[in-house]
């Protein structure tokens, strides 16, 4: 269910009613004119304008969510960035791009990848990817300690030279900060876990830490976030075309062209992801089992050989058997994902298509709004893209497993 829905029903009936009306148009002035007029009569009154944005809350309806956010200060630059993009590219958004190979294209497309990644629709999310990483620095500072620890000496007398007991001191005061970061991800989670839910994506907190440790869980929540922004700019080019006073095809162009442009960097996302699976994911994870399997069989033959550490053994081969299990689920689990970017990226393609024919035959106001009701539905579809349900990484142990496994994939 997409946040148009509300002027969906409206602009049904306009379409029909303005394709009886502007049949006998053959001015492009007339029918931009003509069906304008028919679709803001459909509509009703025009609403009031807020200055500020408030905060949405978890009870607002949809409408009232995504009037917020097209409020906010993240979102104006990104409409702005966008409009600036369609200036610029014209020849691109008509299929017009006579560079070498194709460079200005590439250059449009990742300069709105480049816009929306600093401009996220998901604030929660940049600031987990910020503690994670702050996480992971940590961690390789404590593990650098830890490993040095036992070359320091009990004392000195020197009071600048480091020993065990100022190494212990300093490990635990990382591990207290790896903590607050840790805590600090725990609360934004819920934050962002809350705005999927307002956005249409149905996600528990599993799926959701999952995403944020899987390998092409970045991915899908780039995607994720850059087609809230395709939803936030679709209730913009509505809100605009009801309440202007004095709308043009110029406009009307504008528009379709700015909903192009998120397309073609809707379809780098996918492109970006896919080949992070088969170019990246998967034959790492290959070297990963491999790897397991060796340090499996080996354990094994340690273990027949004598009973001396017995203990350890033990526990080493329930890791490699974890680490072998999980790889196998890995694999399944990124090429399910892998085929679902397939066959979302055929839509996309059918969409640029669509959405490139009309910028450049756009004749009515009713055509956009028809084009936006036909083209969101995919993108509640890709935010409601959830991952396989690896019900084994729930446990403790297993997770542990997991995190390991994600960790070397994503280096």
């Amino acid at each position: 269910m997409t946040i148009l829905k509300h002027y969906i029903s409206l602009f049904t009936y306009a379409c029909a009613i303005g394709a009886i009306f502007l049949g006998g148009c053959t001015a492009l002035q007339e029918t931009w004119q003509g069906s304008v007029a028919i679709a803001k009569e459909k509509m009703g009154d025009e609403p009031q304008t807020t200055t500020t944005a408030p905060m949405p809350a978890n009870d607002q309806s949809p409408e009232a969510v995504f009037e917020a956010e097209i409020e906010t200060d993240r979102f104006s630059t990104v409409w702005r960035g966008m409009d600036e993009l369609v200036t610029d590219y014209e020849d691109v958004l008509t299929d017009n791009d006579k560079s070498w190979f194709g460079r200005r294209t590439k250059h449009l497309t990742n300069s709105a990848l480049k816009l929306i990644a600093s401009k996220a629709g998901l604030e929660s999310y940049e600031k987990i990817l910020d503690y994670q990483k702050k996480v992971a620095e940590k961690e390789n500072e404590k593990g650098n300690l830890v490993a040095s620890r036992l070359g320091y000496p009990l004392s000195s007398k020197n009071p600048l030279a480091m020993t065990r007991e100022k190494c212990d001191k300093k490990i635990q005061e990382i591990q207290g900060e790896i903590d607050g970061y840790n805590a600090a991800i725990k609360q934004q989670s819920h934050i962002l876990l809350a705005d999927l839910n307002r956005h249409g994506q149905v996600m528990d907190a599993k799926h959701l830490k999952y995403l944020l440790t899987a390998a092409g869980g970045d991915d899908i929540m780039q995607m994720m976030n850059l087609a809230i922004i395709l939803k936030q700019v679709q209730y913009a080019i509505g809100k605009q075309i009801k309440t202007s006073s004095q709308f043009n095809g110029a406009q009307l162009q504008r528009y379709v062209g700015i909903q192009l442009v998120l397309l073609l960097a809707y379809k780098q996302a996918h492109v970006i992801a896919m080949e992070n699976i088969k170019d990246k994911y998967l034959p790492r994870l290959a070297e990963i089992q491999k790897q397991a399997e060796a340090n499996r069989l080996e354990t094994e033959t340690l273990r027949s050989s004598s009973q001396d550490g017995n203990a350890f053994l033990e526990q080493n081969l329930r890791l490699s058997e974890n680490t072998i299990q999980i790889a196998a689920q890995y694999r399944t689990a990124l090429q399910e994902m892998a085929k679902s970017l397939e066959t979302s990226q055929s839509k996309v393609d059918r969409n640029i298509a669509v959405t490139r024919n009309t910028f450049k035959t756009v004749t009515t106001g009713a055509s956009l709004l028809q084009l936006i009701q036909e083209s969101s539905q995919d993108y509640s579809e890709l935010i409601s893209f959830n991952p396989p349900l690896l019900e084994t990484i729930y446990s403790d142990q297993m997770m542990e497993a997991f995190q390991q496994v994600s960790a070397q994939l994503k280096k």
